[in-house]
């Protein structure tokens, strides 16, 4: 069987052209994640969750029987244009790119505020990241030296359970902010990109902040830079059980 995806991040295109073995590192409704031994991650499954750089784009019927030839651990071999998941299923992954913007324009940043001010973020009052520690961080981020940024970044990356973290997915709706109104200093951005290489969090929520921290982000986040609609708020907020509210609530953090 030969199945052929969609389309394909540039990052994931990226990672497969360098021919090296993968793993099935971990698998969900939507699709299952692979990684090679240089711990780098690629996301294969449907866009229910949105679009990603380091993602290949399949439809329901193609992603159910890669369901079906995979479990855990199991070892692919990427071909220049296949992923062979078995001896009788490969995947064709060398198609076109995945349509992401970069964010050049400035986002309508009163629409967005507005919009988001009408959520309620109460559920963060009495936990590890209340609106006064977030407000310290959000000061560090924009005056404060590397060493005193570096202690806020070890406090968010990592903290909290689950594949990606809520101070992971915080900190992406932080970086989302500056990337399209900036004002994290050059330094403490530099800062983060440094603290990355160290698995300070689960592999996925590493990746996710790698390519935040160059300004990339999956279609559900990005959209709302041209379009910050409620109904766009909505939709990010269904992504995983809390990822996407948390996701939100950074973005809510670094505007007010």
């Amino acid at each position: 069987m030969i199945f052929r995806a969609t389309a394909i991040g540039d990052i994931a295109k990226e990672i497969l052209e360098n021919r090296k073995t993968f793993y099935v590192h971990s698998i969900f409704k939507k699709g299952f994640n692979i990684v090679n031994d240089a711990q780098e991650l690629i996301f294969i499954g449907t866009d229910e969750n949105g679009m990603f750089p380091f993602g290949i784009l399949v439809d329901q019927q193609t992603k159910h029987s890669l369901l079906n030839e995979i479990k855990l651990n199991q070892q692919l071999t990427i071909g220049p244009n296949t992923i062979h998941i078995s001896k009788t299923c490969q995947l064709v992954w060398h198609v076109a790119s995945l349509p992401f913007k970069d964010l050049v324009d400035s986002v309508n940043t009163d629409n967005l505020k507005a919009n988001l001010s009408t959520y309620d973020f109460t559920m963060y009052d009495d936990g590890d990241f209340d609106r006064q520690t977030m407000s310290r961080i959000m000061y560090a981020l924009e005056y404060e030296d590397v060493e005193t940024i570096e202690q806020y970044y070890r406090y968010l990356i990592g903290r909290g359970e689950g594949l990606t973290p809520s101070g992971d997915d915080i900190l992406t709706g932080m970086l989302f902010i500056h990337f399209t109104n900036p004002y994290i200093r050059k330094p403490n951005l530099e800062k983060l990109k440094q603290l990355l290489n160290e698995s300070l969090t689960t592999l996925v929520g590493e990746t996710f902040l790698k390519c935040a921290q160059k300004g990339l982000f999956s279609s559900k986040i990005s959209k709302l830079q041209h379009e910050p609609s409620l109904e766009n708020i909505d939709r990010l907020l269904k992504v995983g059980s809390s990822s996407g509210r948390d996701t939100v609530y950074g973005m809510f953090v670094a505007l007010t």
